[in-house]
């Protein structure tokens, strides 16, 4: 199994708008880096995500890339 700063290497170079740590308990946490409007609100984006380990943040984080890819981008 691979030690805990290798998967979270590996999630940040994944998933680069995120801000990617794991707190003291364990937890694994996920920040935006970028802020929402508006619209990914109301469409379900959400600023910040945890999870139990690894594998589980990271289908949360493309579960949310996946809401945000289908908002409109404004110009």
């Amino acid at each position: 199994m691979p030690a805990v700063p290798d998967q979270a290497a590996a999630l940040s170079q994944e998933f680069p708008g995120w801000a990617l740590w794991v707190s003291g308990t364990g937890r694994w946490w996920a920040s935006r880096q970028a802020a929402l409007n508006a619209a990914g609100l109301a469409a379900g984006c959400v600023p910040l995500l945890h999870a139990d380990g690894p594998t589980a943040l990271a289908g949360q984080i493309r579960a949310q890339e996946a809401i945000h890819a289908q908002q409109p981008t404004t110009g």
